[in-house]
């Protein structure tokens, strides 16, 4: 990407969706700049907590997980991986994906890794809750 695109370069797409090159040493969405450590050590304590998480539900409630909330969880951890990836090779992420909100405001830039993180985690919350209300629902009809 940085050798087609130079850095802070805007190329148009198509209706609200820009490219762009931005080093990212940040969260995502660019949160935190300037402290890569942080976000390295948080990509690094997700991909534990998430199997740690998963087999201690299993333990403990007889919890597994459905495909779905699978899918979401591969989503989060592939997500997390590709930009802890990217930040020990390069020392950051490239974020390349800008939407135009209105005007001259955009959404901040990101990657495909940051879609799936933050789509995987809105999803699961998603599942658990309709899952959640489904089995609250089951109980007060069979009460």
């Amino acid at each position: 990407m940085r050798d087609v695109i130079p850095s802070g370069t805007l190329v148009h797409i198509a209706g609200r969706l820009h490219l762009t090159h931005i080093s990212n040493t940040g969260l995502v969405f660019g949160l935190g700049q300037g402290n890569i450590l942080f976000p390295t050590i948080a990509s690094i304590l997700v991909l534990v907590a998430i199997p740690v998480a998963i087999w201690h539900a299993h333990r403990e409630h007889g919890y597994s997980p459905s495909l779905l909330e699978s899918i979401c969880f591969g989503l989060i951890a592939g997500g997390a991986i590709g930009n802890l990836i990217d930040r020990i090779t390069f020392g950051h992420v490239t974020d390349f994906l800008l939407v135009r909100l209105f005007g001259n405001t955009f959404w901040p830039a990101f990657n495909i890794a940051d879609m799936s993180i933050v789509g995987g985690a809105i999803l699961l919350v998603a599942t658990v809750v309709h899952r959640d209300l489904r089995h609250a629902r089951q109980r007060t009809t069979d009460s």
